[in-house]
């Protein structure tokens, strides 16, 4: 996959006629999928590469930077996918001044001069200065830039429009099933194993610890959690924490994960956890011992949990 990261390298590049599947996928969630699937099938179809135009930061990040959502999907796991798509090219360029104050017709007509002869978005999809492109514009101006327009349904779940924004509330509610669905994967948390008061290991738990004190991503509500955690270049099941710890009144927000059959030091090392399945709600205990019996309890609904598909 030839990736272009910048608008400069844009301009420059001389790039084959394509299809193009254009929007922020801040989640690359279920509808942007869909929007990337249609564009590549035509591409396929028509003999033409596929592409992907994106941005590596949110344009809010940029344009209001106080209003930036959580980040649903690292950049480097956003890549990852999209060449798991199959996809031939990505122009994954930040959002900056330049492409604010492009018009939609300028922005089609730099489409226009990279080749591009199909554009893939969704129904809600807007952009140029302002967002004044939009769906109805493209119709009424696609064959002065000799352009088909593959244009994708909104998908729902429960009635409502799968969306990065109902993605960051389900998981902020501890939905994260729902949210996983929406997803198409589970929500994945990357961290650096950092040291931790090593209560753990003295309660029989010995737990790799992740802080989210500062972190730009969506949070899951505090709970327990089952999921997995690729540590040391292999994959283990995990019983997951998220939140401060009540019983001991831990100050930092952090994401505590013991993972069963390892026992090696962490620290400092990057962990990938995926979180599968809300167990409980973060608890006030009484004394340590009631901790180890309820994490015991824990311990045994993640085990017999099976994550082999996770209905993705």
């Amino acid at each position: 996959m030839q990736i272009i990261t910048t608008l400069d390298e844009l301009n420059q590049a001389v790039l084959p006629p394509s299809a193009a599947a254009l929007g922020t996928f801040d989640g690359l969630h279920r509808g942007h999928q869909k929007v990337i699937h249609t564009t590549r099938a035509y591409a396929k179809e028509h003999g033409l590469s596929s592409l992907v135009f994106t941005f590596s930061n949110h344009p809010l990040a940029f344009l209001k930077p106080e209003k930036e959502p959580p980040r649903l999907l690292s950049n480097p796991d956003k890549i990852a996918l999209l060449e798991e798509m199959g996809i031939d090219i990505l122009c994954n360029i930040p959002f900056t001044r330049e492409l604010a104050d492009l018009s939609a017709d300028g922005f089609l007509t730099l489409l226009e001069d990279k080749g591009v002869r199909a554009v893939g978005i969704g129904t809600n999809f807007s952009f140029g200065a302002g967002g004044t492109g939009n769906v109805d514009f493209l119709n009424k101006v696609h064959e002065k830039y000799e352009l088909t327009i593959l244009t994708s349904p909104l998908l729902t779940l429960d009635g409502c429009v799968i969306s990065s924004t109902q993605i960051r509330r389900a998981i902020g509610e501890g939905q994260i099933h729902k949210a996983n669905f929406m997803l198409g994967r589970p929500y994945v948390i990357h961290g650096t194993v950092v040291h931790g008061d090593k209560r753990g290991r003295t309660l029989g738990f010995p737990t790799a610890n992740i802080s989210l004190m500062n972190a730009k991503i969506a949070i899951p509500q505090y709970g327990v959690y089952a999921g997995l955690v690729k540590a040391k270049g292999a994959w283990y099941k995990a019983m997951l924490n998220v939140g401060n710890n009540p019983t001991f009144d831990t100050e930092d927000i952090r994401l505590e994960a013991h993972l069963f059959g390892f026992d090696r030091n962490l620290y400092g090392e990057t962990i990938t956890v995926k979180l599968m399945e809300k167990i409980r709600d973060e608890i006030r205990f009484s004394s340590a011992e009631q901790l180890i019996r309820q994490m015991e309890k824990d311990k045994k609904a993640t085990l017999l949990m099976d994550f082999s598909c996770g209905g993705f």
